[in-house]
């Protein structure tokens, strides 16, 4: 009984690590922080090919070295990585994070591509990532975030760094 059960468990643990996660390449950005490779990504969210304006992107983290996928908590949600609305059309919307009220992000198509554009000492820029920069020992506050992304203007890369 003992060794049928440890092969049922076996088996299983192995039909489990075996299945791989696949994880969409493209996102609209991530947002990733200093204190371990876990990150958060925030895709389009489109209804019959359109923007959909109550959530017009998906959230969710991508764990353990890209082996799972979670769900955003509702502690996650409130408190830093959800996406509040400002504004909503059928194919724009402009959006902040929970965390950072200050910032704003366009959501829009851009060159042919769902992107977030943000605005920074003037410039706007294709926002790809952002980085949060955690005080050290093991503190929920953050030191700084930066903004990672494309000038839209230049095609240069740029990075802005905000403190929140």
């Amino acid at each position: 009984m003992k060794h049928s059960l440890l092969c049922t468990l076996l088996c299983a643990c192995f039909c489990l690590a075996s299945h791989a996660v696949t994880i969409p390449k493209e996102h609209v950005f991530i947002f990733e922080r200093s204190t371990n490779s876990n990150y958060v990504c925030y895709d389009i969210n489109l209804q019959d090919g359109k923007l959909c304006t109550e959530e017009p992107l998906t959230s969710y983290w991508v764990l353990g070295g890209e082996t799972r996928i979670e769900s955003l908590t509702f502690l996650d949600k409130k408190m830093a990585y959800g996406v509040k609305v400002i504004s909503s059309k059928e194919n724009e919307a402009t959006i902040h994070l929970t965390a950072y009220k200050d910032q704003t992000f366009r959501i829009c198509k851009h060159k042919g591509k769902w992107v977030a554009i943000a605005k920074l000492n003037g410039h706007e820029f294709v926002l790809q990532k952002m980085f949060a920069q955690m005080k050290p020992h093991f503190s929920v506050k953050c030191e700084y975030i930066e903004l990672i992304g494309t000038d839209i203007t230049t095609g240069e890369k740029c990075r802005e760094r905000i403190t929140p």
